[in-house]
């Protein structure tokens, strides 16, 4: 099968457009014939080796969302048959005490490939109403903002949330997940994107104008319960310094942001993304009610994968970009 994948790390050059062994399902797992994959940053962070921690081994085929039609299910399979539309997050889960015993290391079940092997817990019938494309730029990008806000971040009805960078793949994702559960949202985006911010219910703060602190107080009195951070760098203190008295700040930019509120005498807490098809599920209704808008997506076909990444990696992209199957 044709794949995206790499033998040793390094820049852009090292990505490689061949041919791959055809996974072969386990009984508990689907495969599934790829029509669409979402590209994230963690992909090319990975390929230069900036994360090094995490199990990996050479060659490694991309990609961690997938959308597409199931054309194997493995014998013990329950929730799925042959034919079935499906997306995922295949995220090796190995900070998962309950499946890392029998999690492949990352690399083995890319998703930027002609077909991909993923464990039927991880799998959910995609949202009826979007695209194979749009639907796969939604699991990494939506799992953390439900994650965020409501596991990490404890958020309730009547609350108030501050997303930095309201604008952007998570960051629009967690605005309107929040407005669905009733709570207060605020948002930061330039100006160019703030009627687009606007239109997903939050109130928008152009953090190129003004001090965004006073902003948020503006509007937050007491400051925001809950602030989402999908900056990092010098926003992280911004996000602290809007909290309110007893808040949290949640990050995904800045991964020491405990101490640094600490300092502040807040709350902060940073977190990685865990795999859950439950939670697709539910977000994939929330897309069929209209609930949930997805980000405009850029498509590109596996053979021009390199230009997908040259693109992702310049930082200059609207929405979310995903590979097709041609």
């Amino acid at each position: 099968m044709k794949a995206v994948f790499y033998e040793e790390y390094g820049d852009i050059s090292k990505f490689q457009i061949g041919d791959r062994p055809r996974p072969v399902p386990g009984p508990k797992d689907v495969l599934i014939q790829m029509k669409g994959a979402g590209l994230n940053p963690v992909d090319y962070k990975l390929r230069n080796h900036w994360i090094p921690d995490w199990p990996q081994a050479l060659p490694i085929i991309t990609g961690w969302d997938v959308a597409g039609v199931v054309v194997e299910v493995g014998s013990e399979v329950q929730k799925f048959k042959v034919g079935d539309e499906v997306y995922s997050y295949n995220r090796p889960a190995f900070d998962d005490p309950e499946h890392a015993p029998t999690e492949q290391v990352i690399g083995v079940d890319g998703c930027a490939a002609e077909y991909v092997r993923v464990a039927e817990w991880k799998v959910a019938l995609k949202p009826k109403s979007i695209s194979f494309a749009e639907a796969s730029g939604i699991p990494l990008a939506c799992l953390t903002s439900y994650q965020g806000i409501f596991e990490h971040g404890g958020l309730q009805p009547g609350q108030n949330l501050l997303v930095l960078n309201a604008s952007g793949g998570t960051g629009s994702f967690a605005v309107q997940l929040a407005v669905n559960r009733g709570i207060n949202v605020v948002g930061t985006c330039s100006s160019r994107n703030k009627e687009f911010v606007e239109s997903l219910g939050a109130k928008v703060i152009d953090y190129t104008t003004g001090n965004v602190v006073e902003q948020v107080k503006a509007i937050f009195p007491n400051g925001a319960d809950v602030v989402y951070d999908c900056i990092g760098g010098d926003q992280t203190q911004i996000g602290i310094d809007a909290l309110s008295e007893n808040g949290i700040i949640v990050s995904i930019a800045h991964f020491t942001v405990d101490s640094l509120a600490a300092a502040s005498g807040k709350r902060g807490t940073a977190f990685l993304v865990k795999v859950s098809g439950q939670q697709l599920d539910e977000i994939a209704h929330l897309v069929d009610e209209g609930k949930l808008k997805v980000a405009r997506v850029t498509e590109f076909p596996l053979s021009r994968a390199i230009e997908a990444f040259e693109l992702l990696e310049s930082h200059r992209a609207t929405g979310k970009i995903v590979l097709t199957n041609e």
